[in-house]
């Protein structure tokens, strides 16, 4: 049974972590302060990020009576699930599938954060004394 715009928002944003953020003006839901998804404010549709054009066009192509794009989001990954062939429970899957993907760029990020503060960036070592530079023409 399809479900109403309604439902795919209630859903989006019972995922726990989730959050109701305007994103160009627009309602989103975002988890880890990235994009998980929105209802389209003129389609019947869903938004997704995808994790790359290609995937964008291998889910076009394998499912199309579930998802589509418009001109607007050619040049970005970006799909569109009708809300017309999404039942609650693929909804659910989308969008833990996607969050799954954003909490593992989180603790990418995380990580990487955690290793450019134990990086001594402009710090001199305690054992190498700095001596200024001469400075010419004064």
């Amino acid at each position: 049974m399809p479900i109403s715009r309604k439902e795919g928002w209630k859903i989006a944003l019972s995922l726990p972590g989730t959050e109701e953020v305007l994103w160009f003006g627009k309602p989103a839901v975002f988890l880890h302060g990235q994009f998980l998804t929105k209802v389209h404010h003129k389609e019947e549709a869903m938004i997704f990020r995808v994790s790359s054009m290609e995937m964008r066009d291998m889910m076009l192509e394998t499912e199309p009576k579930l998802f589509y794009m418009t001109d607007h989001y050619r040049s970005f990954p970006f799909i569109l699930a009708r809300l017309s062939a999404l039942t609650p429970k693929l909804l659910k899957e989308l969008v833990v599938g996607r969050a799954a993907q954003l909490a593992e760029f989180a603790d990418k990020v995380k990580k990487l954060a955690r290793s450019l503060a134990a990086w001594p960036i402009n710090r001199p070592s305690p054992d190498k004394a700095r001596t200024p530079l001469p400075v010419r023409g004064l």
